[in-house]
């Protein structure tokens, strides 16, 4: 008997267990059987009920009576106080209650589950986008958000992009690994007033797989943008890796569908992977090393104090001037010195051609104009790029040769470790061996930099430099290192940090101690200051330091090529350090400092010795005193502190490669 009351146990437990998990697969199967369930509960409770009121009431109902009776009281509450006896009463309650329960509280929760899993894979940006000409960003990064904000914002370049492309609107899709409602809410919030529902889409997906390319429509676009490393990436190697393959995918794809691949603007780590991204791509395409470009403003803005706030204006929207790229009719067959004072608004930096060929800029002035080239201005809009009425053909003297830097070292302090830090330890070496003493102070081992170095292959004069291992917001560590035995300190967001947030706010913190121990030193070094987040200039309003926001101005650069890619070679050329670029020189080796002079006496001046006058920067002015290219009416009077912004060649172009 007990073997028998065990068996039965047991076949009644293998039952409910086998119709549990029936019931659980039925369930997750999906929407359609879901509702069949409810359906089935719904018919067998009006089945059953009917079926006791047929059997316990002696109305005048059939069995087809009473189940439709039950199914009515079932599915509507209001025929409640319409029965009448004990037995029809007590069934129509059971029945009524149970209507709640299952009628209504199972189907709202049915639908209300259906409709969350529909708005998720919404959210998820799985579904195709069905567009053409429009902008692609090819991940989810720390700048993503910069350089959507920057393409909306651009609104005049934005406008030539789409005539260029037949388009009316522009269309910006995001590809992230995982889309969903928080990653929205924060593109949302970040880009404010700028967000538009119609012109920002975002979809999931890797690059790396067609069917995910296909969901942003990468055969129809106008352009791709691929951003490199995010901030505070272990191995950035890794990540040029995946945007060669990227790169490779695209145009494999592209060119299987019988189709051109779209222009492609990528950035890498590593410059010297430049030619691999490109022979990769069968589309045109612009390669930016930004980490490189980035660390040749630190190092000329080293070299130069204040010439880092003529390169921010220049890389910066809505800040003053800008660089513009355009042709102007009827020019072929003049010479560039005939034409330099053709443009009122406008300076003519020189000349650049389609195709991503390198620009030349402060050319010969017999350089003759091509039908084709398109002329490289510092303007503050495009329509400003226009001849005038009239036209001053200033004489200009032939390129003088490179001056010799002003003689002994310069000892430099970097605090924080990067992986910009090997380039711009490289391009200081580019001023020559004897011309920088460096010392790198970061927490960082040096197993690590000596490991970045030889990966980047860093032509930095290693007799020159210093690796110092120390954490330097440590108390006691920044006043042994006496930062008032230096001509400039440098402080860099380090990445050794794991957020944007934390690297400034080390960075700030370092300044602050820097400015606590050097409050009694005069002259003291000159500060230059890294950061990550723009909200965070406004704690230097005011201080004695140069700024930049790296990912601001590599932002600016990915957007503003995306819609001109010729200025990709005009930002690169101006941030070498030899051939043309930006310097600034004391303004009385020009003009004498005693009388009125205007931007035109400058020019003049600048182009009897074979530079271009570009602005003028002058000493103990409250706003910075920068003006690039300013009101022709204006005057000034030269003091002796003032300085002219000139684009001037030292040596012939080393090899770009």
């Amino acid at each position: 008997m007990a073997e028998r009351g065990q068996r039965r146990s047991w076949t009644r437990r293998q039952v409910l267990e086998r119709t549990r998990f029936a019931l659980e697969r039925l369930v997750l199967r999906g929407l359609r059987y879901r509702l069949l369930l409810a359906a089935s509960i719904v018919v067998a409770v009006a089945l059953v009920a009917g079926g006791l009121l047929a059997l316990l009431d002696t109305g005048p109902e059939d069995l087809s009576e009473s189940i439709w009776w039950a199914f009515l009281r079932l599915t509507d509450p209001g025929y409640l106080g319409d029965d009448e006896g004990i037995a029809r009463r007590s069934i129509s309650t059971v029945v009524t209650v149970l209507g709640y329960v299952l009628f209504l509280g199972l189907l709202i929760a049915i639908l209300t589950q259906w409709l969350n899993q529909l708005i998720s894979k919404l959210e998820s940006g799985v579904t195709p986008v069905a567009l053409s000409d429009h902008v692609i960003v090819l991940g989810w990064s720390h700048r993503t958000v910069t350089i959507v904000s920057e393409l909306l914002e651009t609104r005049a370049r934005v406008e030539r992009f789409l005539a260029r492309h037949g388009a009316r609107e522009l269309r910006i899709v995001i590809l992230a690994e995982s889309v969903d409602g928080e990653l929205v809410r924060e593109l949302r919030e970040r880009l404010g007033t700028l967000w538009s529902e119609r012109q920002v889409l975002l979809r999931s997906g890797t690059p790396l797989r067609v069917d995910h390319l296909e969901r942003v429509a990468f055969r129809h676009a106008a352009v791709l943008i691929l951003p490199g490393a995010d901030f505070g990436e272990r191995k950035p190697e890794t990540v040029d890796a995946q945007t060669v393959k990227t790169l490779l995918a695209v145009s494999k794809h592209a060119h299987e569908s019988g189709g051109a691949p779209p222009l492609a603007v990528a950035e890498l780590y590593d410059g010297h992977r430049a030619l691999v991204a490109r022979e990769a791509y069968a589309g045109n395409s612009e390669i930016l090393a930004t980490d490189e470009i980035v660390s040749r403003l630190i190092s000329e803005s080293v070299r130069q104090r204040g010439l880092c706030s003529v390169f921010t204006e220049l890389l910066t929207l809505n800040l003053g001037s800008a660089l513009y790229v355009r042709h102007i009719d009827g020019l072929a067959g003049a010479r560039f010195g005939e034409i330099r004072g053709a443009f009122p608004k406008a300076i003519v930096l020189g000349t650049a051609r389609s195709g991503g060929e390198w620009p030349a800029l402060n050319p010969d002035p017999e350089t003759v104009l091509a039908d084709d080239d398109l002329l490289v201005f510092v303007a503050r809009s495009f329509e400003d790029c226009v001849p005038g009425k009239r036209s001053h053909g200033n004489a200009q003297g032939s390129i003088p040769a490179a001056r010799q830097s002003p003689p002994g070292s310069r000892r430099v302090l970097v605090l924080g470790w990067s992986r910009k830090v090997p380039a711009l330890l490289e391009n200081f070496g580019h001023y020559g061996e004897d011309a920088f003493e460096i010392d790198v102070v970061s927490s960082a081992p040096l197993e690590e930099r000596e490991s970045a170095m030889a990966r980047h292959g860093s032509g930095a004069p290693c007799g020159r430099v210093r690796h110092i291992v120390a954490s330097f917001t440590a108390p006691g560590v920044l006043e042994r290192l006496e930062p008032r035995r230096y001509d400039n300190i440098v402080l860099l967001a380090s990445e050794r940090m794991d957020a944007e947030e934390q690297a400034d706010a080390t960075t700030v913190f370092a300044y602050r101690m820097l400015r606590v121990l050097l409050s009694e030193e005069d002259p003291r070094p000159d500060l230059f200051v890294e950061l990550m987040d723009e909200e965070n200039q406004f704690l230097f309003q005011g201080e004695d330091a140069d700024v930049i926001t790296s990912p601001l101005l590599v932002s600016y650069l990915l957007s503003q090529v995306a819609l001109r890619r010729e200025l990709a070679a005009v930002f690169a050329e101006l941030s070498r350090p030899r051939g043309a670029h930006i310097s600034l020189e004391p303004a009385q080796g020009y003009l004498a400092t005693s009388q009125p002079v205007r931007f035109e006496d400058l020019q003049r001046a600048a182009s009897a010795r074979g530079e271009i006058a570009v602005g003028l920067r002058r000493a103990g002015s409250s706003d910075g005193g920068l003006a690039l290219n300013p009101d022709r009416e204006a005057t000034w009077t030269l003091g002796p502190a003032d300085e002219m912004v000139v684009l001037r060649s030292d040596v012939e172009p080393e090899d770009r490669g």
